[in-house]
């Protein structure tokens, strides 16, 4: 299950880390796409990554760590294209 507790980095097992930050233009949007994300986010295992899904205002974060570049990719991929979805959504 994608990670709950925040990630935790042993440097050998989780090689990559970063943090992506997106604000939008008020807490509301952001809230409806982390809420719109954050059933996929406690529902989806990942083996090969953690991550932490987490909303600050109006600024949806993910924190992730990854064991290679395909993990990463894939991870970010999935969360980039759940909240593209919910944003689309939220327009409608």
């Amino acid at each position: 299950m994608g990670l709950q507790r925040g990630p935790q980095r042993k440097e050998k097992e989780w090689p990559i880390e970063g943090v992506i930050k997106i604000s939008f233009p008020d807490e509301e949007t952001a809230k409806i796409v982390y809420e719109s994300v954050l059933y996929e986010h406690e529902s989806v295992p990942y083996r090969r990554s953690r991550i932490e899904f987490l909303r600050e205002g109006n600024t949806v974060i993910i924190r992730f760590l990854a064991r290679d570049n395909s993990a990463l990719r894939g991870t970010l991929n999935s969360y980039l294209r759940w909240m593209k979805v919910a944003i689309n959504s939220a327009e409608l």
